[in-house]
């Protein structure tokens, strides 16, 4: 129990711990409600804390770790150590967390993005096992993405690679959320994420007085994207037409994407493909119209929320071989 490393994904409100051996085998996970702190110092506290008693109940402690890897909502800059774009978290802008961490933990430390620790778990022990160029989309209450790129995380110069939440659907027209709920969301994301399905089926209904199944399904509550995938599947005319146009535009990205970067698999996963059988498939078929003799491969994740953290040990044991990671 001497060369353990420890992989951590932050949400916003919930936390999954993993621990693994030095062969990545995962010895235990742990997911717990997130505390919140608009303190980084009392959040690490908390976080190192219930790390520590994962420890202790297989037989190490945190001295002991070879590495901790973690996961965050947001832009992770490991060039200065500050967490932006992540408004779950809300820490004061530019405050250096690698200081506050090594107070915990002075050991070996990888941080990182969530959706690429999520790409490198898939990497390590998922569907992207053995790709050495992949994007990860993930596609949930929004869209996020990694690149893995000649066998290694690709994060750009500002580390911001993969928001293609922000990509931009219609040339021309620049699109602002007249709903303050969604001023944080970019214009792909509004077209393909759960809440934009979710928030163009209630605009469609408002203005269409139809009788589709949807309005049916939400029972008088908020209109979700479920409600629009459930009501699709009894063929409703109005949640077909609004997953067409949210299918082709995903459909669209992945085959611009790929073209661009030269890759060999797409991954996608996220609340939305995992509730839904037949996403994947959906896209597949869709991305083929654009050329039909493509080798592109595309497939579901399938660590599902225990990605993120898998990943994050994953990256922690990356950084020990290569002998980097040190706060």
């Amino acid at each position: 129990m001497n060369r353990c490393t420890a992989g951590i994904d932050v949400g916003g409100t919930k936390t999954l711990l993993c621990l693994t051996d030095e062969d990545g085998t995962v010895l235990e996970q742990y997911k717990l409600e997130t505390q919140l702190s608009r303190e980084p110092e009392v959040f690490f506290r908390w976080l190192f804390g219930e790390l520590e008693q994962l420890c202790r109940r297989n037989g190490t402690t945190l001295s002991s770790l070879q590495g901790v890897g973690i996961g965050f909502p947001g832009v992770m800059n490991e060039r200065t150590g500050t967490l932006t774009s992540a408004p779950a978290l809300n820490w004061p802008a530019m405050t250096d967390i690698r200081p506050v961490i090594a107070a915990h933990y002075p050991g070996l430390v990888a941080l990182d993005n969530d959706v690429n620790m999520a790409a490198m778990g898939e990497y390590a022990a998922g569907s992207a096992t053995g790709s050495e160029h992949f994007i990860m989309i993930t596609v949930g209450t929004g869209v996020g993405s990694a690149l893995f790129l000649n066998g290694q995380l690709y994060r750009g110069a500002s580390f911001a690679a993969g928001e293609i939440g922000y990509l931009i659907v219609e040339p021309g027209v620049v699109s602002n959320a007249t709903d303050p709920e969604y001023s944080e969301f970019g214009p792909f994301e509004m077209e393909v994420s759960g809440t934009g399905i979710g928030a163009k089926a209630a605009a469609e209904l408002y203005k269409n007085s139809s009788n589709s199944l949807i309005r049916e399904l939400a029972q008088g509550g908020r209109i979700r994207a479920e409600h629009v995938f459930a009501a699709a599947q009894r063929k409703d005319e109005t949640a077909m037409k609004l997953l067409d146009q949210a299918y082709e535009q995903m459909a669209a990205a992945v085959k611009n994407i790929a073209l661009t970067l030269d890759l060999e698999l797409v991954i996608l996963g996220g609340g939305v493909v995992e509730k839904n059988p037949g996403y994947v498939q959906e896209i597949a078929a869709r991305v083929s119209r654009y050329t039909p003799q493509q080798s592109l491969i595309l497939r579901q994740a399938v660590l599902g929320n225990q990605a993120g953290a898998i990943g994050a040990a994953a990256a922690a044991r990356s950084r020990l071989a290569a002998g980097t990671g040190k706060n």
